[in-house]
């Protein structure tokens, strides 16, 4: 946005010429972000304007609920279309009457994923049973629907959430990946606990073998 910024003419008793530049450059910049943003008003309506600022700078109606890092909405549409809205919002003072319809669309998209989301794991919890009994060794036949894995003291700790044929739950929290997303895979294991996550049942299960 600064390339077309006009000519700063600096006084002669300006010992920092560049600091003075700079500064009449911004108040420049802020002078028409502010009519940029009267006339995006003027488009598209101020409640309308002022929700997609809240939504691109995560406050108000979108700041972080309690417990979280960011609002559910804002994690549901986090990428590089955001990202460049913000860009576009931050630098011009406005987005464009197109780019804000893009923005309500997005935060619609945002909470009808959620709510599917939402009625998947009501489903879920109903029909989702624990495995065996705690303590028994027995073998399992799975599909492994989620990897992920992080740094520990005592170094790489893998989380594998695996279902069933029928759709019950079973968690591997250990040092020893057992597998990739969507691998189908027969394992022996200890049965070490019956949990609850978000109300589903899961069955915890350590000393895996492939």
């Amino acid at each position: 946005m600064t390339s077309n910024l006009p000519h700063i003419f600096v006084p002669e008793h300006v010992e920092n010429a560049a600091a003075y530049i700079r500064a009449a450059q911004a108040r420049i910049m802020a002078n028409r972000a502010k009519g940029a943003r009267k006339l995006w008003i003027a488009e598209c309506g101020e409640s309308t304007v002022q929700r997609c600022v809240e939504f691109l700078s995560e406050c108000g109606e979108f700041a972080p609920i309690e417990g979280s890092r960011t609002h559910p909405l804002v994690s549901a549409s986090l990428g590089d279309f955001r990202s460049k809205m913000i860009e576009s919002e931050m630098n011009w003072g406005r987005l464009t009457v197109n780019q804000t319809t893009a923005v309500l669309s997005m935060i619609d998209r945002a909470a009808k994923r959620i709510d599917e989301r939402a009625a998947a794991l009501a489903e879920k919890a109903v029909t989702a049973k624990h495995i065996g009994a705690v303590g028994e060794r027995r073998d399992f036949d799975l599909t492994t629907v989620f990897v992920t894995s992080f740094e520990t003291q005592f170094g790489i700790t893998f989380v594998h959430i695996m279902e069933d044929a029928d759709g019950n739950v079973v968690v591997y929290k250990g040092t020893k990946p057992i597998g990739q997303k969507g691998d189908a895979i027969t394992v022996k294991a200890t049965i070490k606990a019956h949990d609850r996550r978000d109300g589903i049942a899961q069955t915890i299960i350590s000393r895996p073998k492939i």
